[in-house]
């Protein structure tokens, strides 16, 4: 066999070899390329309350959930035909008020592994309204959906409601009385005879009887009595005098 020949073998088998190696290296990258997609809830399952839901248990939700907290698990049914677990759930509540909340398990909860089906869960405020959810997984059947499985009901935290008229602590001194509330001020007691005079003022006359009038009405009446008296007198001394000087 010639140079040329030998060398035209050679490659040949290098590229065949080559093509075999690319052909592997395809197959294994394949299943990395799965299409994530987006599946809805089952709409069976909404909308509810954590308390409203059954069954309701804890299981699959962290031992460290607070009393005023729901938590909201989700699962991922073989039917659905996704490859793998969960790769996010987000999920849109309402509070008490009808406000609305998107949270999700990154940020709000978490994916459970190693729980049989592919499970996921959601913390929330006791009390919220779940009425909607999306899921996004690997390579889902057409029209796949996922479930809401279970609930963990929590307590609502005191006063999260409207307080009805007379809940309110009173302010500081709303029950005490103000200093001289309950004292009387001088010259405020009731006499022994129970009378008082027009305006409050007690009036220390004894009952049914009734004294002079005094003061400006009194004086006018005494010096009016005087100049009366004193005109009387000049009068008198002036008519004697008179009489005197006819007799003279």
């Amino acid at each position: 066999m010639t140079f040329k020949q030998q060398a035209s073998k050679t490659i040949g088998a290098l590229g065949l070899a080559g093509a075999a190696g690319l052909i592997g290296a395809l197959a294994f990258a394949a299943p990395a390329s799965a299409a994530v997609e987006s599946i809805p809830i089952n709409p069976g399952n909404v909308p509810t309350t954590a308390a409203g839901f059954g069954p309701n248990n804890c299981d699959q939700v962290p031992d460290d959930i607070a009393v005023d907290e729901d938590g909201w698990v989700f699962v991922l049914p073989a039917a659905a035909g996704a490859e793998g677990n969960f790769i996010e759930v987000q999920a849109t509540f309402e509070d008490a008020s009808g406000a609305s909340h998107t949270l999700n398990t990154t940020d709000d909860g978490g994916v459970v592994d190693g729980q049989g089906d592919n499970k996921a869960f959601i913390i929330t405020p006791a009390g919220w309204t779940l009425v909607s959810a999306t899921a996004d997984v690997e390579d889902p059947d057409h029209g796949a959906k996922f479930n809401l499985t279970h609930t963990c009901p929590g307590e609502e935290a005191p006063g999260s409601g409207v307080p009805t008229p007379g809940d309110e602590s009173p302010t500081p001194g709303d029950e005490s009385p103000t200093p001289g509330d309950e004292t009387p001020t001088p010259g405020g007691e009731s006499p022994t005879d129970g009378t008082t005079s027009p305006g409050g003022e007690v009036s220390t006359t004894p009952a049914g009887s009734t004294l002079p009038a005094t003061g400006t009405p009194l004086t006018v009446a005494l010096v009016s009595a005087a100049a009366l008296a004193a005109a009387g007198v000049v009068l008198f001394v002036v008519m004697r005098r008179r009489r005197a000087a006819e007799n003279w």
